[in-house]
């Protein structure tokens, strides 16, 4: 056989044994792309994941969640059968116990207490079909009214908040890459560094400019380390914080006049609210030092360009709606939404 032909046959064994799938990781919302390369050329089918460098959001990157957390699903430490606890110790039983257990243990807990006493909590990560299935679960098997899911306090926050300031759900008002181009940026119970790592490099970009970094945070973070000023609020506390920034923002006069009157309802208002906040009240139920208020309010007023980001950490209260319309309040006093580098 010719050298030609026996690297072609090498070549068509292999594509029959190697296979490539282009898919996207599913933890964060970054949803980065990435390659999942199959190899069954072996007795044991392996795999690995490479970044897609041709994502234009992640720019070809993966954190270590995107790069090896396949491995789980593939770990032989993962438990096969369901597990009844025993006097001290897990038990593997067989399917068929674990569903009569449960269940037993259902029909006796709603004929003690009632049907409601029973209550159901979902995952942000369930698919469509998951979620349809637990609320027949909920309603038509359980029979309870209590059902909720993690989003109630979390990402419909920030949905409500944004539904009632600009009429559409929540998302980022710019492109990511014009991150680079803000010259204040304030990261609100947003630990990014940690959370969603792919995209740290894009406020890496913007502090190389010279853009001042605000995070809002009561915990040390990886993301507060890069911050120019780090708040630590009390928990439940951020929109009180606002409010200081807003009265400095209007007793300072860094207010975008024109955008206001032009384009936001109810600006004359936040005005006169704004300039009854008392300051030292603010400090005292936050835990922020008015100097620091101060400073954060006359770094992202004076800029010309600027981009607020909320998170969980502002979000996930009972009030996280208010809190994050808070946050769009500032945005709006200073007319910086709308344009390159703001929003």
């Amino acid at each position: 056989m010719s050298d030609f032909l026996k690297g072609f046959r090498e070549r068509e064994y292999q594509q029959d044994k190697e296979y490539l799938h282009e898919t996207q990781c599913p933890f964060c919302s970054m949803q980065c792309k990435m390659n999942l390369h199959e190899d069954r050329s072996k007795q044991k089918t392996r795999y690995k994941i490479t970044p897609l460098k041709s994502d234009p959001v992640s720019e070809g990157r993966l954190c270590p969640k995107g790069l090896f957390s396949y491995k789980h699903a593939l770990s032989s430490s993962r438990l096969r059968t369901p597990l009844l606890k025993v006097d001290d110790s897990f038990v593997p039983v067989s399917w068929e116990k674990a569903y009569h257990w449960l269940s037993q243990k259902i029909i006796s807990f709603q004929v003690k207490y009632g049907k409601n006493a029973m209550s159901v909590y979902g995952s942000g990560a369930l698919t469509n079909e998951k979620a349809y299935l637990l609320g027949k679960f909920s309603r038509v098997a359980l029979e309870t009214k209590y059902i909720d899911y993690n989003g109630r306090f979390c990402m419909s926050s920030a949905a409500g908040a944004s539904n009632q300031a600009f009429g559409v759900d929540r998302g980022l008002t710019n492109p990511l890459r014009e991150i680079q181009d803000a010259e204040c940026i304030i990261l609100a119970g947003a630990n990014i560094a940690e959370c969603q790592p792919t995209i740290m490099p894009y406020f890496r970009k913007a502090k190389a400019s010279g853009a001042k970094i605000i995070v809002i945070d009561p915990r040390e973070t990886l993301t507060s380390k890069v911050a120019d000023l780090h708040l630590k609020v009390k928990p439940g506390m951020d929109a009180a914080l606002v409010n200081g920034m807003l009265k400095i923002i209007v007793d300072e006069d860094y207010v975008n006049h024109s955008f206001l009157q032009k384009s936001v309802e109810g600006g004359r208002e936040l005005l006169s609210f704004a300039r009854s906040i008392d300051l030292d009240e603010v400090e005292r139920i936050t835990g922020v030092a008015k100097n620091q208020i101060i400073e954060a309010a006359r770094l992202y007023g004076r800029a010309t360009t600027g981009m607020v980001f909320t998170a969980r950490g502002a979000e996930q209260h009972a009030g996280g709606v208010n809190t994050v319309r808070n946050f769009i309040n500032l945005v709006l006093m200073t007319g910086k939404i709308g344009k390159h580098g703001c929003g």
